[in-house]
């Protein structure tokens, strides 16, 4: 595992996105959807992530330790932002889920519950083909060791995630 500087800043600052984050859009096909976010809401909540989005490519940059005198500098970034930029469509998803399971936890239903869990499994599924597709471009622009760099540091960040996620997120309760 790579040792990615986060201070404690930053680690607060992950919870507060992935707590505001998971009031972020409704967007499901079975599931009861949440009510919307005001516009100042939502528009603080985009603030946010967006502000995490660039503190991501600073660990990024210090984790890949490729300076812009490298040859595969300019490579590497060119084929991180549309990665970046295809993630981001995945999170709104992994959002809107997680939206709709704190609005429908209460009050979970078999029906509501296999809806949330196949959402989930598509978007993991989603998340692995994409990056699993950069990984190949990235290898492709710049080296082998680069694109499983790469992999790591992303693989590390999305732990961090995850982690400051799930401790939000109540279990689902046994069915009434």
């Amino acid at each position: 595992m790579i040792n990615i500087p986060v201070d404690k800043k930053k680690a607060c600052c992950l919870s507060a996105v992935a707590v505001i984050g998971a009031l972020l859009t409704g967007c499901a096909t079975e599931t009861p959807k949440a009510p919307p976010l005001s516009d100042k809401t939502a528009a603080y909540v985009e603030y946010v992530r967006a502000d995490m989005r660039q503190d991501k490519v600073v660990m990024i940059n210090q984790a890949m330790k490729l300076d812009q005198n490298d040859p595969n500098y300019n490579a590497f970034w060119h084929q991180y932002y549309p990665y970046e930029s295809e993630l981001k469509k995945l999170n709104d998803e992994r959002l809107a889920l997680i939206r709709d399971y704190k609005f429908n936890l209460n009050n979970m239903t078999d029906d509501t519950a296999n809806s949330l869990a196949k959402r989930a499994l598509a978007i993991r599924e989603k998340k692995l083909e994409l990056i699993e597709d950069y990984y190949k471009k990235i290898k492709k622009a710049t080296s082998p060791i680069i694109a499983a760099r790469f992999l790591q540091v992303e693989y590390d960040i999305g732990l961090l995630l995850d982690l400051e996620i799930a401790s939000d997120l109540p279990l689902l309760k046994k069915s009434q």
